[in-house]
């Protein structure tokens, strides 16, 4: 019998890249693979001890600011995982998200181990500032050609942001799509019930969103697009799901506006599943994304979807077949979208069916899996000297 894979994944330990790490160790074959994580940055503790809980997996934990450069925390970093990869030995080492990705490859190099890397979204995105992301870039961009073995993207649209600011070389780049379990969705549920925990009337159409309630997501977009569609319908209720740092001035904004009393914020909620199937739409309002799980859930749930026409969301949503695409920082052409959506029950249906079936089809958690396991296969193995461009259904190519 041939011995599993020792794989070390590296990740930071909130949001969608912790989610992504939970699928991975989740759904990998343990009798092919050996799974160890290094939980970096806040909740690394609690994030380490739930992957734990996983026969076979083993974890620990690093503390990281994932915020900013700190050198002393940050050096503390590099030299554990320095430490432990020339102990442990690994055959490959996959690192999630920018700044636990760059520490693994500096930790790496000199012990011959084979470093993916996921950017989950570069860190000089649009909401950089054109000078940090010019930085950022040009480390970003030594350590892709020195120190890295494959990016794997998780979206086709990161590849053309690389190309933008010279990072890498194409050959360097596989792109693996997120996945998600659809069996999650189409459930059924007390429908009444779950609007009146939102303090939604039964009959009011509801249109949603979920994120962080940060500038990434852009909420205050969200909440102007409201008051403009509540100006024509007054009868739609909205609802933010989630929490965080803009949460303060988005509740000021919704009361300036007069929205109190048909934009609810529901703060964190398990039900997501229920909620999206609830939704009449989903809006999707971000300034910059990697490849958001929500978006895919939201599609997956049968709601049609609207989301500004970003690197990300342009993989999973093709404008006017799955959904609305718009641009960025326009509530106006938001809640445009969304009208046409609550007005038109055809679209609306045609959209539904749609999403749902590219979802099936092409993002699913058991294809993201597979061609993961595929592509580790194949680095630890050493089985080819030429980098695949991409992962197909078929196979890598």
């Amino acid at each position: 019998m041939l011995k599993p894979v020792r794989v070390l994944l590296v990740t930071k330990s909130t949001g969608g890249v912790a989610e992504y790490v939970r699928q991975l160790i989740s759904g990998l074959d343990l009798e092919g693979f050996s799974l160890t994580v290094a939980c970096l940055s806040e909740n690394g503790p609690e994030f380490a001890a739930e992957l734990a809980r996983h026969a076979g997996v083993r974890a620990f934990s690093l503390k990281m600011n994932r915020y900013k450069v700190d050198p002393f925390s940050d050096m503390r970093v590099l030299l554990a995982l320095a430490a432990h990869l020339r102990k442990e030995k690994y055959d490959l080492v996959h690192a999630h998200a920018s700044k636990p990705g760059f520490l693994t490859r500096l930790a790496a190099v000199g012990t011959g181990t084979p470093v993916l890397f996921s950017p989950h979204c570069f860190a000089f995105h649009a909401g950089t500032g054109a000078i940090s992301a010019r930085v950022i870039a040009a480390l970003e961009g030594l350590a892709a050609r020195y120190l890295t073995t494959r990016i794997v993207l998780v979206a086709d649209g990161e590849r053309e942001l690389a190309r933008r600011y010279g990072v890498g070389f194409d050959e360097l780049f596989v792109t693996v799509h997120t996945g998600i379990d659809i069996q999650k969705y189409g459930i059924s549920f007390d429908r009444t019930a779950l609007k009146l925990s939102l303090a939604i009337p039964e009959n009011a159409r509801l249109v949603c969103s979920v994120g962080r309630l940060s500038a990434q997501k852009a909420p205050l977009d969200f909440v102007r697009m409201a008051a403009i569609i509540n100006s024509q319908q007054p009868g739609v209720h909205f609802a933010w799901i989630g929490g965080g740092p803009l949460e303060e001035s988005a509740r000021a904004l919704s009361a300036e506006l007069g929205l109190r009393e048909v934009l609810h914020f529901a703060g964190y909620r398990t039900d997501i599943p229920e909620i999206l199937q609830a939704a009449d739409c989903f809006v999707l309002p971000s300034l910059w994304e990697g490849f958001p799980i929500v978006l895919l859930e939201a599609m997956a749930a049968g709601a049609p979807v609207v989301a500004t026409d970003i690197p990300g969301n342009t993989d999973a949503i093709r404008s006017g077949v799955d959904g609305w695409l718009v641009s960025v920082k326009n509530p106006q052409a938001l809640a445009k979208a969304v009208l046409d959506v609550l007005n038109n029950p055809d679209l609306a249906k045609a959209f539904r069916e749609n999403s749902k079936r590219r979802v099936e089809q092409e993002f699913t958690r058991q294809t993201m899996l597979e061609r993961l396991a595929e592509l580790y296969m194949l680095i630890a193995s050493k089985r080819s000297l030429k980098i695949p461009q991409s992962i197909s259904p078929k196979g890598i190519v």
